[in-house]
């Protein structure tokens, strides 16, 4: 029996829920300079596509139309982003009103960390060390 090859997987996007979808767009582009791309506009709701330049993963946010709030969880650990500059990175997400979680901390040759978006989702924050 000839087994099949595993095809290609690769991750793709994440998708956040958040209450005001013009609001969310802005802080991430704000923060972390992503741009948007495909737009989703269905009955029920409407999502954006962000992306860093040249990477082809997604943020997809997602507003409901009919204004239910929706509860992010606790069964998911943050969306990590990497950065060259954690430091200005962290300020920039402060100045529009994130909070931190984790204050960075060193971790080997890593530095990490997590704030938490207006909307309330978490973000990692990663810079790697020389």
């Amino acid at each position: 029996m000839t087994e099949t090859p595993t095809p290609r997987c690769d991750p793709g996007f994440v998708k956040l829920h958040v209450p005001d979808l013009e609001a969310a767009i802005g802080w991430f582009e704000a923060v972390f300079g992503w741009s948007h791309g495909q737009v989703l506009d269905l009955a029920d709701f409407r999502q954006v596509a962000l992306s860093a330049p040249g990477n082809p993963f997604d943020v997809i946010l997602r507003c409901w139309k009919d204004g239910k709030p929706r509860d992010i969880g606790n069964g998911w650990g943050p969306l990590g982003v990497r950065t060259d500059n954690l430091e200005a990175v962290l300020g920039r997400a402060l100045d529009r009103g994130a909070a931190v979680v984790k204050e960075p901390t060193s971790a080997g040759a890593v530095t990490f960390s997590i704030v938490q978006t207006p909307d309330g989702h978490e973000i990692e924050l990663i810079q790697q060390g020389t």
